[in-house]
This record gives C-alpha cells, structure tokens and sequence, in this order.
C-alpha cells in the first residue's frame, strides 16, 4: 500500500485531534464510567469457577447465593466454549466471616490486658460462626477460646465453600459431571499485590524514560514516544473497563509488555524520520508507516489466534494477556501513525526553517 500522500498535505497536523479526542474518552472510561475493574489478586476475595456439560443461568445463581449467603460485592459471569459450560462466581467477603474475624482480632489484643472481654468476644465471634460449625462452646481460659475460635474460623470457611457447592448442584441438578475450584485471597495480601504492581510500573516507567532520553537525547521526540507509551496504555485500559478485564496480576505484565511494543515502533518511526537522508521526511514516515503496519498487522494476527484458542480452552490468563496486548497495538496506530508521526514531521519542519537539519 502507499502511504506517500498521507504525510505530505499541508494539513497533517489536524490528524492530532484524533488522538487527543479519543484520550479524553479513554480518560472518561478508565476514571468515571464505568472505570477498570481490579480484580481479586489485588483487591482481595474469593472466586468461584464452575465447568461443567449443563449450562448454569447467572441470575438464577446470583439469586440463589445472595439468598442463601450474606456475601458482599457478588458477581456472576457466565463462560461457555466447546469443552463445556459454566460460571465464574466473584465477591469481596462473606459478611458473618468478616464480623466474626472482626471480633476474633478484638479477643487476641485483649488476651493479656482483658481476658474476661477477650473470652466474651471470642465467644461472640463461635456465636456468629454457629451457622457453619456444629460445635461453638470455648472453653473458660481466654487464650484456649481465641485459639478454638481461629480454628472455628478456618473451619467456617471450608464448610461455607462446601455448602455452596452442594446447593448449587442440587439446585440446578449438576449430578457428579461437574468442577468446582476455589481461589481465595485476603484483603491484605491483595493489597500488598497492588502496591508491588505499582512500584514495579513506576519504576518500570522510570527506566524506559530514561533509555529513551539517552537514546535521542532530544526532548521533543522523546516526550513524543513517551506519549505515544502513555496514550496506548490507557486506550488499553479504557477497552478492559468496557469489556470488564480486571486489572490482575495477568494483566499488569501485559500492560508493560505492551509499553516495549509501543516504544519500539516509535523508536523505529523515529530513528527513520530523524537520522536517515534519503527522501524527504514525509516520505520517510509513510515508509516507517508501511513497515509498522506490517509488523503490528503480523502480531494482531497472532493474537487473535491466541484469544480464540484460550477462549475455546477456557485459559483465561492467557485469554486476559492477549486481550489487554490487542486493545493496545489497536491504540498504539493511532498514537504512532496519528501523532508521533506528526509531531515529528512538525519537529523536523521547525528545524529546517532554523536551518539545523
């Protein structure tokens, strides 16, 4: 294809408006509405996958659980592909659990100060897991009781979980060809999760910066890739908050891989525009379009085939890393071929008419 004319009109610099238009939507997006889910790895709970050969309504579960079971933030997505059917079941906590942990942590800071107030909260918190274990009488010594309380605890969860599978197969007569898993975190170590996410994107960031200052050692077409990182990272986000990918601990690293895919096409476009002769600079940028186009052309292709694959095979980690990569390469052309390539070519114009180039 020939791209010769594209970059040689008079007016290529309203191909900008593009970009910055469609930022302020992602912007929108990722903050107000409907804004990026964070998923349990870094938020905390508890997910409930359910593969099985009968397909299983959301509502009706959803309706079943709420209930059935005092749980928080509840979600249920239905999956289907070629190898079965089934439900992904999402929720914050349980809120009996929450109230007797509450009262648990209450007891053990009062097992030295207090025991008489530690030994009536630990037995508040086996009264409120009564509903799950069979036997909730602690014994009289405070430090005995808020032990037999964890354990009671620990104990709740397990049977909670047993309970629900047990409801749910009866309810939509599931019979034994059916696969429940369990994946739970605690609010804690979620939070850790996130913050290490974020150290390592902000230092992951820092660098990059840095190797790109180094490398040009310009500042207008450095802050141009820069940009161009910045604009294909929130297009991504902005498809996840539409499409409901949470931001997890699978799509983070997508989203860093896609900031080496996104400078290394900008690098490219700007080391062709910038240091090569031949041609005039218009012509050189629609050569870079040609064969960035390809490149990304090739790996969308890939992904694609990757999406379907996972999707058939129900692998979501691999289905969540293709999606977040393919929403921004789909970002990423028009940041490079709409922006940076613009601003480049207006680079280069201004250095001329100072006589630099």
């Amino acid at each position: 294809m020939d791209f010769a004319g594209f970059y040689e009109r008079k007016n290529y610099k309203l191909y900008m408006l593009v970009p910055a238009l469609l930022f302020i939507v992602f912007l929108f997006l990722i903050f107000v509405w409907p804004s990026v889910p964070k998923g349990i790895d870094l938020q905390g709970g508890t997910l409930i996958l359910i593969r099985g050969e009968k397909p299983i309504d959301a509502l009706s579960l959803k309706e079943l659980l709420s209930d059935n079971f005092d749980l928080s933030d509840l979600k249920v997505n239905s999956v289907s592909g070629p190898s079965g059917s089934g439900v992904n079941v999402q929720f914050a906590a349980n809120q009996v659990l929450v109230s007797a942990e509450e009262q648990i942590d209450s007891a053990k800071a009062l097992v030295s100060s207090n025991p008489g107030l530690a030994l009536e909260n630990a037995q508040l918190a086996a009264n409120l897991l009564s509903e799950y274990v069979d036997s909730t009488v602690l014994p009289p010594d405070a430090g005995k009781a808020v032990a037999q309380a964890e354990s009671l605890l620990l104990e709740a969860k397990g049977n909670i979980f047993l309970r629900m599978q047990g409801l749910i197969s009866k309810h939509f007569s599931l019979g034994e060809n059916v696969a429940f898993q369990r994946k739970e975190v605690s609010p804690t170590l979620g939070n850790t999760f996130w913050q290490t996410a974020f150290n390592v994107a902000i230092v992951s960031g820092i660098l990059i910066i840095a190797v790109i200052f180094l490398f040009f050692r310009k500042v207008v077409p450095s802050m141009a890739v820069i940009a161009a990182a910045v604009f294909d990272v929130s297009g991504a986000l902005a498809l996840m908050s539409i499409f409901g990918i949470p931001l997890s601990l699978s799509s983070i690293p997508a989203l860093l891989m896609l900031v080496g895919y996104s400078v290394d096409t900008d690098i490219m476009l700007t080391t062709r525009v910038l240091q090569r002769r031949e041609k005039t600079p218009a012509q050189r940028a629609a050569d870079s379009m040609a064969t960035g186009l390809t490149m990304t052309g090739t790996t969308i292709a890939a992904l694609v085939s990757m999406i379907i694959i996972a999707y058939m095979n129900q692998i979501f980690v691999i289905f969540e890393i293709a999606t977040v990569i393919l929403f921004g390469l789909l970002a990423d052309i028009v940041s490079t071929w709409l922006m940076n390539a613009e601003i480049l070519l207006w680079y280069v114009e201004r250095k001329n008419k100072a006589g630099v180039f």
